[in-house]
């Protein structure tokens, strides 16, 4: 095992999260990220943390070889509504490499049970996959994963979002699973990191559970730029079947760090083939360190919903603390010029943990 001792960052994969496969190349890819703002304090335990959270062979000082999980308490109080304590989350993660080359993840959620008439159960599968990698630039990917469209749903846990709620655009539009096979890989440029997907849904959805935007067969990619100055840019297209008519979504996305100072965003625009339900959105949200350990958080929200629903402006305004690079403390106010179901206007807390 190879290590950066003055970074904390030891492994055998490399820094983008795909699979080396040989310590040369690893090593090459750690100097390149060495020289550049991404491997600022809370960057490195970011990416270790979503090395355990995704399942992926990032360089860190943490085992995958043992079940991981991440919790989340939410006290929320819409406005016109009384407050509310909920256990949002409790996700369960096993990740097992029988081999160099065969990566095996799996994500199990607890159901909280409250609707009576639905049959009864205790776990719900969120993800269920297998990865063989051969080259940095060619990886196989088959199961249920997520969806890789923007950035927020690749990021997913609530440990590594800034806010409790979530833009809309990131999870009205698409569904934000697939069940089917991803090719992915990474080339690395003199200045960067180009990463690519390809996959897609030849299947019914494994363990379905009910989505905004329900998906039965579906196509799709994703191409992302990282610079090495700390901005990274990408582009994601996806082409599915709802109730056998066929939808597009393309989408653009964006990242920009530098020191204490965070902005992220993207734009996402769904339509059919032929007729109406054309719906768009973006979110814009900037992050700042105001004291250690504490975050300045702000976003605004754009999205046009299919008619008759009225267009929205959404913004959000609050603070999270994190004392451990695993343990998050959320409060924001949430105001919006009309009332969503997804997204609700009024106060919203929580208290999440990785553990």
């Amino acid at each position: 095992m190879k290590c950066l001792p003055d970074l904390r960052l030891c492994g055998r994969g490399h820094t983008s999260g795909h699979y080396a496969g040989e310590p040369k190349l690893w090593a090459r890819n750690a100097v390149r990220h060495a020289h550049s703002t991404l491997l600022a304090r809370n960057e490195i335990e970011k990416r270790q943390l979503m090395g355990r959270i995704n399942g992926e062979m990032n360089p860190t000082e943490f085992t995958l070889s043992r079940p991981v999980s991440f919790s989340d308490l939410d006290l929320t109080r819409d406005e016109g509504g009384s407050a509310t304590f909920t256990f949002e989350d409790l996700s369960l993660f096993f990740i097992w490499d029988p081999t160099k080359r065969l990566h095996l993840f799996s994500e199990l959620d607890v159901v909280e049970q409250d609707e009576p008439s639905v049959p009864r159960r205790t776990f719900q599968t969120e993800r269920l996959y297998g990865d063989l990698a051969a080259l940095d630039w060619l990886n196989l990917r088959v199961g249920k994963f997520l969806t890789p469209v923007g950035r927020w749903n690749l990021i997913h846990a609530r440990p590594l979002v800034w806010t409790t709620s979530r833009p809309l655009v990131t999870e009205l539009p698409f569904d934000r699973f697939t069940t089917g096979a991803m090719l992915f890989g990474s080339r690395f440029p003199g200045t960067g990191t180009l990463t690519y997907s390809l996959y897609g849904q030849f299947t019914d959805q494994f363990d379905a559970e009910p989505e905004p935007q329900a998906v039965d067969r579906s196509v799709g990619g994703r191409l992302e730029y990282a610079s090495l100055g700390g901005w990274s840019v990408g582009g994601s297209y996806l082409s599915f079947t709802d109730a056998g008519r066929w939808r597009h979504l393309t989408g653009l996305d964006t990242l920009w760090q530098r020191g204490p100072l965070e902005l992220m965003g993207e734009f996402a625009v769904q339509e059919p083939t032929r007729g109406a339900g054309r719906q768009w959105g973006l979110y814009l949200q900037p992050v700042a360190e105001v004291l250690p350990k504490v975050y300045l958080v702000g976003r605004y929200e754009y999205f046009d919903q299919p008619a008759p629903e009225p267009a929205v402006n959404i913004g959000v305004l609050g603070l999270a603390y994190k004392p451990r690079p695993f343990i998050v403390l959320k409060g924001e106010y949430l105001f919006a010029d009309h009332r969503t179901e997804e997204s609700p206007p009024g106060v919203k807390t929580s208290f999440t943990i990785l553990f």
